[in-house]
């Protein structure tokens, strides 16, 4: 297939993107760890279920508080191991005997006196279920209540993450005066630029997943037309790069994996005539 300025374009275009959602996610990822953003998210949600005293207690348990190092809160708590710990702790809390030891009567009679208007009540009350169930089944039962539980957890961890993405993506692109409009028109004018990225995006969607690790995105992103050589010189020119600014951040925004799987589809149109435009060792024609 003969060389395609449009397709060259685009693939240019989505390379870009796959680079620049790398560097947003690796910052994102580094606050995340910075933060604990993981370990706060859990135990909010976790508070959020059961209430703030149980989940005091269920992190300064051994089994729990063992999970992580010293001073800070796991990132990740099997749903059995939460529900057996909690269960614990209400059973010592109200009749001093280890709640797997107890029967359907005794179980009943320890959730029993938990505050009627306290989440955990009405929780453990539908869970118990039939009389004749014994502690091990509710103690199941709370587990699978806890696996749906941080389902959600888990989605709520992907919002909050989604709106640091994009102030990430806002501050990089603006940063690096990243601006698509701008990147689209150097390479749709500049012949030897364009096919010399498109002969690189089409070998790094050859390559295998370890070997994509090892790029560097903010090198490879010296090739584009980005950084501030100056300031627009006029209005219609400022319009341009604000409005370029915006659509690169809302590519940004829809993350690494998607414009992984866009490259390998624009990549597979291209033909492999734009390799005569690249010298061998890959670096751009002079």
């Amino acid at each position: 297939m003969p060389d395609n300025p449009i397709i060259d374009v685009a693939i240019g275009l989505v390379f870009f993107y796959v680079l620049l959602s790398l560097v947003v996610s690796s910052a994102q990822e580094w606050i995340a760890s910075l933060w604990g953003m993981r370990s706060k998210n859990l135990y909010e949600g976790i508070r959020r279920f059961i209430g703030q005293e149980y989940a005091q207690k269920v992190y300064e348990h051994p089994l729990i508080r063992n999970l992580s190092k010293e001073g800070k809160k796991p990132s990740y708590i099997d749903s059995h191991t939460l529900s057996t710990v909690l269960l614990t702790l209400v059973a010592k809390d109200k009749k001093q005997k280890a709640f797997l030891e107890c029967g359907a009567e005794e179980v009943r009679e320890i959730i029993s006196q938990i505050d009627s208007n306290h989440s955990l009540y009405g929780i453990l009350d539908v869970l118990l279920g039939r009389d004749d169930e014994d502690a091990e089944k509710t103690r199941d039962r709370l587990a699978d209540w806890f696996d749906e539980g941080m389902t959600r957890i888990a989605g709520w961890y992907k919002r909050k993450v989604k709106v640091v993405i994009c102030v990430l993506a806002a501050v990089v692109t603006v940063g690096l005066n990243a601006s698509t409009i701008h990147i689209a028109e150097k390479l749709w004018q500049d012949d030897a630029l364009r096919a010399y990225i498109a002969v690189q995006a089409q070998d790094f969607s050859a390559q295998d997943e370890a070997t994509r690790s090892q790029v560097e995105p903010l090198k490879t992103l010296e090739s584009f037309p980005i950084w501030w050589k100056g300031l627009p010189e006029s209005a219609v020119e400022w319009i341009k790069t604000v409005f370029g600014w915006f659509i690169t951040i809302a590519a940004v925004s829809l993350g690494a994996p998607f414009w992984f799987d866009l490259l390998g589809k624009v990549a597979n149109m291209r033909g492999s005539g734009g390799r005569s435009r690249a010298t061998a060792n890959g670096q751009r024609e002079k």
